[in-house]
């Protein structure tokens, strides 16, 4: 990829692979002397935190390790980084589809940490990993009152989920007001202890590998969970008008507990006033981040323009024309224009050649995206030369786009499709190099001139015609 400096494109590798056998299990080449997880509920999406101190038990060098994750949410992943804690550097890492069945049934995939250098028998080193997950926890119940609050379950394993033996192990859920465990445990060392906003599991000690024991966590959510099911996102640039113009259209959903009775303006309105409009599982208001120094927006939906917007810095406020509750749904438009020197620049190694660095994602914060398609629409009579995407994208294409008084080719148009984002890498930025000399620049107002010439002239010689029979 282009552009080493975006540590996106040289620390992170997500890749999906078919090259473990089936029923593989990974050899016993490391012991965990700690294993300390923690499960982030703060936002939408989860996200889980993994500290360890692994030790190479066996009697020669080792460069992989092992980390499994069960198979049906590996798709939801959205990002899998790992990094040394004693230094800066991040360590390549994948995951791999594999099947391995655990005793009690669950299949389980892998996420291989791949290390730079074989690590020596007896060495040991200190870890740091992070997997993001575009996956919230299920609505516990599923339907509830208008005024009640909003419960979400999470399953997950109180012991850590390992192929190797760890010595010591904790596991912390975090994130949540209050947790209840509805899945009894088969003894008190199973149990969890309350705390302060954190439900924890451990310590425990001398874990066999794969050990397994399967816990429903209830905790309450006062936010709507927001997932953006489709985002078609278009960025035209133009040299001519020394503009960057973003018009991106939004599918959303709320994913949260649906209502039991039905929807009532009246006690919606009693609701919101007897909480200040504070709270609640409902989408009231979106915040729709843009890019710096952006002007000329605005947002339209089915019906026509959507007055109800207020802007507030680089923040766009919508307030649809509903509010959105647990499985309700709503689309819009919303587009802003960018000077071109915002995001452009000169390349420096070749004549007539530019590259300009976009930002993947703008919307929500918060937010979960399931299916995204980035365009980026270059000038016409530009060729591409490079490219780099910041996140792992499921298909790039190349095609053409046709405007208005396109006489030519129309404009080299770059697709990049990606699935299961979420907002948190939204400031990536997607890099383009492109070459673009001056005579392309000018070549449309001269071809538009010239047959706009012709046009007049035709009608000149037309109109001074005589066509009459004597």
């Amino acid at each position: 990829m282009l552009f080493n400096r975006f540590w996106f494109l040289t620390a992170i590798v997500l890749l999906f692979k078919n090259v473990i056998c089936e029923d593989f299990v990974p050899p016993i080449s490391w012991e965990n002397k700690e294993f300390k997880k923690t499960i982030e509920l703060e936002t939408s999406f989860t996200v889980e935190n993994l500290e360890l101190t692994i030790i190479n038990i066996d009697s020669q060098p080792v460069t992989q390790y092992f980390l499994p994750i069960p198979s049906d949410i590996v798709p939801m992943i959205s990002m899998f980084t790992a990094a040394y804690i004693s230094e800066e550097s991040f360590i390549q890492c994948m995951i791999v589809p594999g099947v391995h069945q655990l005793a009690d049934g669950t299949e389980v995939s892998y996420g291989v940490i791949q290390f730079e250098s074989p690590v020596a028998p007896g060495e040991e080193i200190a870890l740091f990993a992070k997997i993001h997950y575009a996956l919230n926890g299920t609505p516990s119940p599923e339907e509830i009152g208008m005024d009640d609050t909003q419960s979400l379950m999470l399953t997950v394993n109180r012991y850590p989920l390992s192929p190797y033996v760890s010595k010591t192990a904790t596991i912390d859920i975090a994130g949540a007001e209050d947790f209840i465990e509805l899945t009894p445990a088969d003894n008190d060392n199973e149990s969890g202890i309350l705390l302060t906003n954190q439900f924890k599991y451990g310590p425990f000690h001398n874990v066999p590998a794969f050990q397994v024991s399967w816990a429903n966590i209830s905790y309450p959510v006062d936010y709507p969970l927001i997932t953006v099911t489709d985002l078609k996102r278009d960025i035209w640039i133009s040299h001519w008008a020394h503009t960057a113009e973003f018009q991106e259209y939004y599918e959303i959903i709320n994913e949260g507990a649906k209502l039991k009775n039905g929807f009532n303006r009246v006690d919606f309105m009693k609701r919101v006033q007897r909480t200040e409009g504070k709270g609640g599982n409902f989408i009231g208001v979106l915040g729709l981040s843009m890019t710096e120094n952006s002007t000329d927006a605005y947002v339209t939906d089915k019906v026509g323009k959507v007055s109800s917007v207020m802007r507030e810095e680089n923040k766009l406020l919508v307030k649809p024309r509903f509010p959105v509750f647990g499985g309700w749904a709503y689309n819009f438009t919303v587009g802003w224009t960018n000077t071109l020197e915002d995001f452009l620049h000169n390349s420096g190694t070749e004549q007539d050649s530019f590259v300009i660095a976009l930002p993947v994602l703008n919307g929500p914060p918060d937010t979960i995206y399931r299916n995204v398609e980035v365009s980026v629409i270059l000038p016409e009579g530009a060729d591409v030369l490079d490219v780099g995407s910041p996140l792992p994208f499921a298909n790039a294409t190349v095609s053409r786009e046709y405007s208005y008084f396109d006489l030519a080719d129309g404009h080299a148009k770059l697709t990049f499709y990606y699935s299961n984002l979420i907002s948190e890498f939204g400031t990536g930025e997607l890099v383009v190099k492109y070459r673009f000399n001056t005579s392309s620049l000018y070549q449309k107002a001269l071809y538009i001139s010239y047959y706009v010439f012709g046009g007049l002239m035709t009608f000149f010689v037309l109109a001074n015609l005589n066509l009459n029979i004597k």
